[in-house]
């Protein structure tokens, strides 16, 4: 494969993690199954059960995160190593989901590692294995916007 050929496989797979991210906080429970292959397996926080396909991913999200207002899921760092038509991607997420604990306004800030297995679906790569890992999170009020 050649540098060129890696280079633009590199770029797809970044947009499959981002627009994972981008359809989790736009709540777009249909387009976050897309981000994976219909035989996927992913572990989400180091439980035991193992979510099957995009479907089973997509409403695992929506359970977890349907209830909260605004996220945010910042892509910091992430390592992607390609071999033919199947890849390796570590990435580092900041998550900061706002919600509401006892009549008060919050953001819980989390750090999050995912670790992608991908493979080439046509001209798409999908996630066929992830694992994702909280790695610390925080919780502060939230404030009103100034404007």
């Amino acid at each position: 494969m050649s540098l060129g050929n890696t280079a633009l496989d590199k770029q797809a797979i970044r947009e499959t993690i981002e627009d994972y991210l981008n359809f989790v906080d736009a709540k777009n429970w249909d387009r976050v199954a897309t981000c994976f292959t219909q035989d996927a397996q992913s572990r989400y926080n180091f439980e035991p059960e193992v979510l099957h396909g995009g479907r089973g991913v997509a409403d695992w999200v929506r359970a977890r995160l349907g209830h909260y207002g605004a996220t945010v899921h910042a892509l910091g760092n992430l390592h992607i190593e390609v071999q033919d038509n199947s890849a390796t991607c570590d990435s580092r997420v900041t998550a900061s989901l706002l919600h509401e604990q006892d009549g008060e306004r919050r953001i819980s800030v989390r750090a999050i590692w995912y670790r992608d297995k991908l493979r080439r679906e046509g001209e798409r790569w999908l996630i066929v294995e992830r694992v994702h890992e909280p790695q610390w999170q925080y919780e502060v009020p939230a404030r009103e916007m100034q404007v």
